[in-house]
C-alpha cells in the first residue's frame, strides 16, 4: 500500500511540472474560465487527459508485453531497466533544475487574452487541440512520462500503473481547476508568489526523485 501512495505523489510531483509551466492549455484554461467560469478548468484538463488517455495506453500495450515476454530474458530486462532509471533520472534532474531557475523569473497576467481558433470548439475539444499542439507535451512523455510509468509497473505490476494514472489525472484536474477556480474568482489567489512557490517545491522534489531514480536502478543492477 505504501508502495501505491509513493508512486501515485512521484507521478503528481513530475505531472505537476508539465502543468505548471504555461503553455498552451494552461492559456486555453485562462481564456475559457473567463468566459465560462470555475468549471472551465476541468473540462480543458479532461481534453487534455484524453489525448493522454491514448497515448498511456499504447504505451502500456508495448510496455506490458515486453515485461511478460518469455522471449525477452530477465539480464535484458534488467539492463533496460538500469538505462530507463539513469535516462528518467537524469532527466528529472535537469527538468528540477530548470524549474527552479524559472521560478526565479516566472511572470504570468491572469487577464491573458488569446485569439487561439482553439476556443470556438468548447474546452474539452480546446484542451484536446491545446495539446497535440504543444511540442512540450511529447518531450515531457518521452522524459520522464514513459520512465515512469515503466518505473511504477515493473515495481508495482498494475497496482503501480493505476497509481501512475490516478497521480496523473490528479495532477492535471487539480492544477487546472485551480486555475479555473483563481481567474473565475479574481487575481488573488493565483498570485505569482504562490505559482512560483509551487514550481520550487516541484524542483525539489523532481531532483529527489531524479536522484532516487538513479539510486534504484544501480541497486536493481548489481
Amino acid at each position: 500500500m505504501l508502495e501505491f501512495f509513493w508512486l501515485m505523489f512521484l507521478s503528481l510531483v513530475a505531472a505537476l511540472y508539465g502543468a505548471i509551466v504555461p503553455g498552451p492549455v494552461f492559456v486555453i484554461t485562462v481564456s475559457e474560465s473567463l468566459k465560462r467560469g470555475r468549471m472551465a478548468g476541468p473540462f480543458v484538463a479532461l481534453g487534455h487527459l484524453m489525448v493522454e488517455a491514448v497515448l498511456i495506453f499504447v504505451v502500456f500495450l508495448g510496455l506490458h508485453e515486453f515485461l511478460v515476454s518469455a522471449s525477452v530474458r530477465a539480464s535484458v530486462r534488467a539492463s533496460v531497466q538500469m538505462i530507463v532509471g539513469i535516462v528518467g533520472g537524469v532527466t528529472l534532474i535537469i527538468m528540477g533544475i530548470y524549474l527552479a531557475k524559472a521560478s526565479k523569473n516566472f511572470q504570468v497576467d491572469i487577464k491573458i487574452q488569446t485569439n487561439t481558433k482553439f476556443l470556438s470548439h468548447g474546452p474539452v475539444i480546446a484542451g484536446i487541440l491545446g495539446s497535440c499542439s504543444n511540442p512540450q507535451f511529447l518531450l515531457w512523455w518521452l522524459a520522464p512520462g514513459i520512465p515512469l510509468m515503466y518505473m511504477s509497473i515493473t515495481v508495482a505490476g498494475a497496482i503501480g500503473f493505476v497509481a501512475f494514472v490516478i497521480g496523473h489525472a490528479g495532477a492535471d484536474l487539480g492544477w487546472f481547476g485551480f486555475v479555473s477556480y483563481s481567474v473565475d474568482k479574481g487575481k488573488g489567489l493565483l498570485s505569482k508568489n504562490l505559482i512560483r512557490y509551487i514550481m520550487l517545491g516541484s524542483a525539489i522534489f523532481l531532483v529527489i526523485f531524479g536522484i532516487s531514480f538513479i539510486l534504484s536502478a544501480y541497486l536493481a543492477w548489481i
